[in-house]
């Protein structure tokens, strides 16, 4: 029994047989074509290929179904096949029936058969339709050109790590990020681009990150190709296997030197605000500071002017009161040489011409003392310096005292004085006269007053003391001050004005003056006087 296709080539029963067992369910589709290039047999894959049925396409040729310009193609081919034995193994597109496009990759062979006695060539044809393969392959072409022009067109570089964390690939970006090639990054060559400075912590990071497993996230500098360095953020993560190890490392290099400059000016620009701040702080607790203190000052100075008033009134007082007690002294004493019948004797006299005279002298001094306090005080006094022997000056002024003052001895031991030296006589007259004057004043019941000059390391020394009432400890600092008495000396006569002359006088010959004092047991003032600027042949009293 033969198969015969209509109008076809014939084909027995049992070779048809043979050929459905091996071919009819093959996996791809099968075509078998005859010598005159008619179908013979399909597999049912090839049916489903075609969408023909089997019975309509057994008999038919190419060009029953293809287009005319397709089926000479085809026919071209199967010729030179049957007639050279040659394969053919190649993929092309046909158009089926309902007009869809199909990929296919077809493998063409001769195969020659015994079919009822006769050798019989056929021309086998095996498809394997990889439509789908191809449009999923262009499919992920696209995406790959999509992704790669994404990456290309992004601003970041990216690059890619073994498990090992080396560098296997990089953009191309960083040819011009670095200005080196992208071979020399791989592995770890991209640390020889990174600042000294930030190496070895970018480089242990790195390795941290490896070792642990977990993200990288680093700021460091990148030397580019113009050899200046700029600021770079690495980010990178791992991608884990489903067996738990890491497989790649994925990584972004993102340049952030402008933002990196933009923050460090900000920082700078902060610091200096701060600082500013600080200062404009400083400033004005240092202005606060002035105006408090000046406030203090001017409150001081006010109080001081408070007390000066009441000093000066309580010294306008005691002048009226000075000038009324001597005044007082010489009016009785007149009246008494007015009310003598007799000739008084001599000693009687001399006992009213020394009352009178040591009132006369109390009043000159009270008169010199306000004078010179007003001199002092307008700046108008003058020193007028000239060579003149000290102790005679001294001496003179207790000679003076102890004249008009017989209730008291003044001891005087001036032979360690120079016999001259540079200073205003009237001056030092005024000084030494009113030590005197105090001393006996303020020492009524002890008679003694020592006075006593001498020198030592070309420093002259001269000092007065009394052993009388003394001064309290606490009034010691503002014995020199004007118009200021001490508490030991209430009852006592005085205007508190010639201590600060004798103190000025004393400036003003370039010295000092001090005083020791114990209540209850005297004091002692002593001047000090400088040799510097005097004549330099100075002799000692003998």
């Amino acid at each position: 029994m033969r198969r015969r296709s209509e109008g076809g080539s014939t084909m027995p029963e049992y070779g048809y047989d043979l050929i459905a067992t091996m071919y009819k369910g093959a996996r791809h589709p099968v075509f078998i074509k005859g010598e005159d290039y008619s179908y013979v047999f399909l597999s049912d894959q090839a049916c489903k290929l075609t969408g023909v049925p089997f019975e309509e396409l057994i008999g038919k040729t190419d060009y029953d179904f293809l287009p005319q310009t397709e089926a000479d193609s085809v026919r071209a081919m199967d010729k030179h096949i049957l007639e050279t034995g040659a394969e053919r193994l190649f993929e092309e597109e046909i158009t089926s029936q309902d007009g869809s496009l199909h990929t296919l990759v077809t493998h063409k062979r001769r195969v020659t058969v015994s079919l009822g006695g006769r050798l019989t060539n056929l021309v086998v044809v095996e498809i394997d339709d990889v439509t789908e393969l191809r449009n999923a392959e262009n499919v992920l072409r696209a995406s790959e050109e999509h992704h790669r022009s994404l990456i290309e067109l992004h601003p970041q570089t990216p690059w890619v790590a073994n498990a090992r964390g080396e560098v296997i690939e990089i953009g191309p970006e960083w040819e011009q990020v670095s200005g080196r090639s992208i071979a020399a990054a791989r592995g770890h060559g991209w640390a020889d681009s990174v600042h000294p400075d930030d190496l070895a912590q970018v480089t242990s990071s790195w390795a941290e990150a490896v070792r642990t497993r977990t993200r990288l996230d680093i700021e460091y500098r990148l030397l580019n190709g113009d050899g200046d360095y700029r600021w770079y953020r690495c980010r990178a993560a791992p991608r884990i296997h489903a067996s738990g190890e890491v497989s790649r490392w994925y990584g972004l290099l993102e340049d952030v030197h402008d933002r990196q400059t933009a923050f460090e000016a900000l920082i700078t620009s902060e610091r200096h605000l701060r600082q500013h701040r600080d200062d404009l702080e400083k400033i004005v607790e240092t202005r606060t500071a002035e105006v408090k203190e000046k406030n203090s000052e001017l409150a001081r100075l006010l109080e001081q002017e408070r007390e000066v008033n009441a000093l000066q009134r309580r010294f306008v007082a005691m002048v009226s009161h000075e000038f009324r007690t001597p005044l007082t002294i010489i009016d009785a004493a007149a009246q008494r040489l007015a009310r003598v019948k007799e000739v008084p004797t001599l000693a009687y006299l001399a006992e009213k011409s020394v009352q009178i005279k040591g009132s006369v002298s109390r009043m000159v001094e009270l008169m010199e003392s306000i004078l010179a306090a007003g001199r002092l005080q307008t700046g108008v006094i003058e020193i007028n310096k000239k060579l003149c022997s000290l102790a005679d000056i001294v001496g003179s002024c207790v000679h003076h005292r102890q004249e008009i003052c017989s209730t008291h001895q003044i001891h005087a031991d001036l032979s360690g004085l120079p016999t001259e030296m540079q200073v205003d006589a009237q001056a030092m007259e005024r000084v030494f006269g009113n030590l005197l004057s105090n001393a006996v004043k303020y020492a009524p019941r002890a008679p003694d007053i020592y006075v006593r000059g001498w020198m030592e390391h070309e420093i002259i020394h001269i000092s007065v003391r009394d052993t009388g009432v003394g001064i309290d400890e606490e009034d010691l600092s503002r014995l020199f001050e004007p118009y200021f008495r001490a508490q030991s000396a209430a009852g006592i006569a005085g205007t508190g004005i010639g201590l600060n002359i004798v103190r000025e006088i004393v400036d003003m010959h370039g010295g000092t003056i001090s005083v020791a004092s114990e209540v209850g047991k005297g004091s002692t003032f002593t001047v000090n006087l400088p040799l510097r600027h005097q004549n330099p042949d100075i002799r000692e009293a003998a």
